[in-house]
C-alpha cells in the first residue's frame, strides 16, 4: 500500500528503529573524534603561535596531546560502555582515532605550512642555542638540529596523525577492558 503524504514507509522506520542502536555507537566516537580532532588542533596552534621563545611548551606539548586524548577516548568509551564489549570499544577508540588523526593532519599541516612557516626552522635555531648553552657535546647538538632541520610540515602532521590513532587505539584497549558491557546479557 503506498504512503499517504507526510508517513514514512513501514519498511524505512524498522530499519531507522533497528539500526538506532548501531547509530549511536558510531555517532558517539565521530563526535569525540571531531572534538580530539580540533582540541589537539588548538593546542598545536597555541603551540607555535607563542613561538620558539617558548620552547619548554613545545617539549610538553606532547604530553598534554597525550593526556588530552586519553581523557577524550574515556569519555567516549563511558557513553557506549553499556552496548558494546571490549573488541567493540576497541573499534569506537579506532573509529575516533581516525576521524581525529584526519583534522590533526589537516590543521597541523595549514599550523605549520601555512600559517607558522618558519616555526621549525626556529625552533632549530632554539634548540640548538639551549643546547650550546646546556654545555653539550658539539656532534650531540648537530645530530639534534639537523635532525629538526630535516622536518618539514607534512612529516610532523603526519607523526600528530599516527600518534592519534596510536594513542586511542592503546587508550581504547585499556579504557575498554573496564568500560564495556557486561558479559551476562
Amino acid at each position: 500500500m503506498p504512503c499517504q503524504a507526510g508517513q514514512r514507509p513501514r519498511f524505512a522506520a524498522t530499519i531507522h528503529t533497528e539500526s538506532n542502536s548501531w547509530s549511536t555507537q558510531v555517532n558517539v566516537p565521530v563526535k569525540h573524534g571531531l572534538i580530539l580532532g580540533v582540541v589537539a588542533a588548538l593546542i598545536s596552534f597555541v603551540t607555535a603561535a607563542m613561538g620558539a621563545q617558548m620552547g619548554m611548551m613545545a617539549a610538553v606539548f606532547p604530553l598534554v596531546a597525550t593526556v588530552v586524548t586519553i581523557v577524550i577516548v574515556f569519555l567516549a568509551l563511558r557513553e557506549t560502555a553499556a552496548e558494546a564489549s571490549w573488541t567493540g570499544q576497541l573499534l569506537n577508540s579506532a573509529i575516533l582515532g581516525a576521524v581525529a588523526a584526519v583534522i590533526v593532519f589537516v590543521l597541523s599541516w595549514l599550523t605549520l605550512g601555512v600559517v607558522f612557516p618558519n616555526y621549525l626552522a626556529e625552533m632549530a635555531a632554539a634548540t640548538e642555542h639551549a643546547l650550546a648553552s646546556a654545555g653539550l657535546a658539539p656532534e650531540m647538538i648537530e645530530a639534534q638540529v639537523q635532525s629538526l632541520e630535516e622536518a618539514t610540515a607534512v612529516g610532523q602532521s603526519f607523526a600528530g596523525a599516527v600518534g592519534t590513532i596510536v594513542t586511542c587505539l592503546v587508550a581504547g584497549a585499556i579504557i575498554g577492558i573496564f568500560k564495556r558491557a557486561s558479559k551476562e546479557q
